[in-house]
């Protein structure tokens, strides 16, 4: 029998897409003192254990300018230029409050959080955005749909019948009984014209 492989494909998508979409989603973390690590388009939320706020920066590169929006009072607002070392930078100084608070920083380029400090910070870091994060989910959501129906048509839906309690009914052998009204079913006739039972002698 050929094996039809389509269904098998169409799984082997439906699963790398799946994978993709949970990596994509699933968020990182960082955490030490003199904490340094990558910012992405997504929520940034920082956990402060101590009692004092860390004085923290945002540092880009090159001259395009990037936002943040904090739900620290006061966190909000865009990069500054720096031209004092020998390549354009983008700056933006950011406190980081005793306890949990979160950041998001939009456009700019190569966004690096860097804090100084003996205070052991820890960052949960979104690599998308809230609307990157739904697209991801409805790419996902849509190529399962449709994998699934695919795969279920292919099949000729065979799990519907399942689901209703079906099962292909099992074909028994016939048994031809002995006609108790025939004499001869039970008998054979011979080349001489006489009758032979089939459980005895000549009669």
């Amino acid at each position: 029998m050929k094996a039809n492989w389509k269904p098998i494909a169409v799984a082997i998508v439906m699963v790398v897409v799946v994978a993709w979409a949970l990596s994509s989603l699933m968020p990182g973390s960082a955490s030490g003192k003199n904490l340094t690590f990558n910012v992405v388009n997504g929520k940034i939320t920082m956990t402060n254990p101590g009692t004092e706020a860390v004085a923290a920066q945002l540092i880009g590169t090159g001259s395009r300018t990037f936002n943040v929006v904090s739900s620290v009072e006061g966190a909000a607002g865009a990069s500054v230029r720096d031209d004092s070392g020998s390549s354009i930078k983008q700056v933006f100084d950011i406190s980081i409050p005793a306890g949990t608070s979160d950041f998001t920083v939009s456009r700019g380029t190569n966004v690096q959080f860097s804090a100084t400090t003996e205070t052991r910070l820890a960052a949960t870091i979104q690599s998308l955005s809230d609307s990157e994060s739904r697209t991801v989910l409805i790419i996902a959501a849509l190529v399962l749909v449709g994998g699934l129906f695919y795969i279920s048509r292919a099949t000729g839906h065979r799990w519907l019948a399942m689901l209703r309690g079906r099962s292909v009914p099992a074909v028994e052998p016939v048994v031809v009984a002995e006609d108790a009204n025939n004499p001869d079913s039970g008998t054979n006739r011979g080349r001489d014209g006489r009758m032979y039972s089939n459980y005895g002698g000549k009669e």
